[in-house]
């Protein structure tokens, strides 16, 4: 846990970002004034989380140099092997570093900012440095996120978003998928099906209380649309344009919770450690490399 330290707040038109670099590069809210009162367009930290610190309670946070979960910490990637220490209650090592540790706010304007985490060697035996670019703009918010290895040796790499969505009674999401994984016990990758009859994303799916997941999909198109039904964000949607590596899809929307993560990610979960799967998704980075990705989140408002 670390502290949320200064908000760097955002605005354009309408809409408004606070940004919490020093709790884990993360964004605090994204909201747009509507005309019938202001929209949550990520489900907002709450005063608690701002107070806590905790990038998990944030609106969004960053993912390098992996997403989700490395079972039990341990990899062997060239012959050498890896040991990460768990993290987040967990017996695996999840979401890597970032969401960890404060950023540096680099460069920003009324309605944009740079932030940056630099990474020594340590567990990770690799060097590296990782820079986010947040803007608004007419449609809505755009972010880059840049990962380059500052090691002298090649590095598995790997990066994603983790959006949070509010999930109110009558959400639905749309998205281009074919399948899915399904997990064990610790929530790591088991077996790959085609996409289940019960969830079909691609023709809208209703999140209602029967809906309960924290699985990884493959055949994503690289665009998703959440929509809300009632209240002050009647007919509101967001949309995500992912351009870059991301090439699958985590869908987290937990039991008894009014909210849902889609999470754009450049590999499969535990991807370091299943070298035979095609698609696994972990690229190697040369030293000096760079790996870059951008997610457009685009509003529609009635």
């Amino acid at each position: 846990m670390i502290g949320i330290g200064n908000i760097v707040a955002l605005q354009h038109g309408a809409m408004t970002c606070r940004l919490a670099p020093d709790c884990g590069g993360s964004i605090a809210s994204w909201t747009k004034q509507g005309a019938h009162g202001l929209i949550n367009l990520f489900r907002p930290a709450s005063f608690a989380a701002e107070s806590s610190g905790s990038a998990t309670d944030m609106a969004c946070f960053p993912l390098v140099p992996f997403s989700n979960r490395i079972a039990g910490g341990r990899f062997t990637f060239q012959g050498r092997a890896v040991t990460l220490p768990p993290n987040l209650g967990f017996s695996h090592a999840i979401h890597g570093h970032g969401w960890t540790a404060p950023w540096t706010v680099d460069e920003r304007s009324d309605r944009a900012a740079r932030l940056s985490y630099h990474h020594p060697a340590g567990a990770w035996p690799w060097r590296y440095s990782a820079v986010q670019t947040i803007a608004l703009d007419d449609d809505g918010l755009v972010m880059t996120l840049d990962l380059i290895n500052e090691s002298d040796s090649a590095m598995p790499a790997g990066l994603g978003l983790h959006p949070y969505f509010p999930k109110p009674p009558g959400t639905r999401v749309t998205t281009g998928l074919t399948g899915m994984w399904e997990s064990d016990g610790n929530v790591l990758p088991r077996s790959r099906h085609p996409l289940p009859t019960r969830l079909d994303f691609p023709a809208g799916l209703a999140m209602d209380d029967s809906v309960i997941l924290d699985h990884g999909f493959t055949g994503w198109n690289g665009q998703a649309t959440v929509r809300w039904c009632g209240g002050v964000a009647d007919g509101t949607s967001v949309s995500l344009l992912a351009d870059g590596p991301f090439g699958h899809l985590i869908v987290y929307a937990p039991a008894g919770e009014t909210f849902l993560c889609l999470e754009p990610v450049s590999h499969m979960t535990d991807a370091v450690n299943h070298p035979e799967e095609a698609d696994a998704g972990v690229f190697v980075l040369a030293p000096g490399e760079r790996l870059s990705g951008t997610v457009r989140f685009r509003v529609s408002s009635p």
